[in-house]
């Protein structure tokens, strides 16, 4: 006679599993869930987004200048922070450096045009929106405007497209080869760390190579946007490597859902982070993704200017990402000599 564990029916499915139907209702509802955070990451950054304190420029007579900054935080409160400059050069320096992303100069003559001085290359977005102002003060005032943009984008790509549209494989050649080598070298540290190394320039030159070729959204500075791209790329591989060395799965679980829904859709490489929602562009400037961004916006139209608290930001995550290694390296030892 075959006897049957109480534990299980007569067909070998444990009995405490719920029916298939029960089972088939949750899994819709975890998909749904899954879909709806998604779209929440990704959609609500744009759909609430808008200036927040976006840095500009007023260079010209400091009454005139204060009257203008005063008609601005009438017409859109919090929308613009507003530093005063004794000229239109050192305005222009002053965005050059990245201080601040635009700004208009008033004439010093009477009948002078005003000049609307914009950056295309530090967000094409903010650049639209300051000549938009620009058009909205000449007509307003009675005052000739004219347009001068200091970071032109590229001809073969006028509305800065490449760039915005490289957030989401930037942030997956983060992820991927660290999931990869997780799993398949789980308990081979060197092996990661060298292969992660090794595979950071090499996306960092073909991303680059597919902006400046195939898309021209960059003309100059190949180089360093390649390391830009390099940095960025190793810092986000390399932490999300150590969270996986030392917490296994889990670890790149979590890695992978703060990279995709925080750190992707903060990024602020679609727009600018003061254009996202009050504080959450400053986070997105403290995580791989943002930081990379505006690495990128750095080397592509400014020559490296403004880089060094990216810079910054980069080599702190590579440094945790290391710290967790070696902590899951030790640990590992330790349990083999035990």
């Amino acid at each position: 006679m075959v006897t049957t564990s109480s534990s299980r029916t007569e067909h070998g499915t444990p009995k405490h599993q719920p029916p298939p139907a029960v089972q088939a209702a949750g899994m819709i509802v975890a998909i749904t869930a899954v879909l709806a955070v998604l779209a929440l990451a990704f959609a609500l950054p744009a759909t609430r987004s808008g200036p927040h304190d976006v840095p500009v420029g007023i260079a010209g007579p400091d009454a005139a200048g204060g009257q203008l900054a005063d008609s601005l935080q009438h017409t859109a409160p919090g929308a613009f922070a507003v530093t005063y400059y004794p000229s239109e050069d050192a305005l222009s320096a002053a965005m050059l450096d990245r201080e601040v992303y635009g700004g208009i100069a008033l004439p010093t003559e009477p009948g002078a045009p005003a000049t609307v001085l914009t950056a295309s290359g530090a967000s094409p977005v903010v650049a639209q929106l300051i000549s938009q102002l620009g058009t909205q003060i000449g007509a307003h005032t009675g005052m000739p405007v004219q347009t001068r943009d200091l970071a032109p984008l590229p001809t073969r790509d006028p509305r800065g497209a490449g760039l915005a549209a490289a957030a989401l494989p930037i942030t997956l050649a983060g992820l991927l080869p660290a999931i990869a080598l997780v799993l398949v070298f789980r308990r081979q540290p060197g092996i990661q760390v060298a292969a992660a190394v090794a595979f950071a320039p090499v996306a960092g030159v073909t991303i680059a190579a597919l902006l400046r070729y195939p898309l021209g959204s960059i003309d100059e500075n190949f180089w360093r946007v390649a390391g830009a791209l390099t940095l960025g790329i190793g810092a986000a591989v390399l932490f999300l490597l150590g969270l996986g060395s030392l917490f296994g799965k889990a670890g790149l679980a979590v890695g992978a859902l703060l990279a995709l829904l925080v750190g992707n859709p903060l990024s602020g490489l679609a727009s600018a982070p003061e254009m996202l929602p009050a504080g959450w562009g400053q986070l997105g400037q403290l995580l791989p993704q943002g930081a990379t961004a505006t690495l990128l916006r750095s080397t592509t139209a400014f020559g490296g200017a403004g880089a060094t608290a990216p810079v910054a930001v980069l080599m702190c995550w590579v440094l945790a990402g290391a710290a967790l290694i070696a902590v899951a390296a030790l640990r590992h030892r330790k349990a083999v000599s035990l």
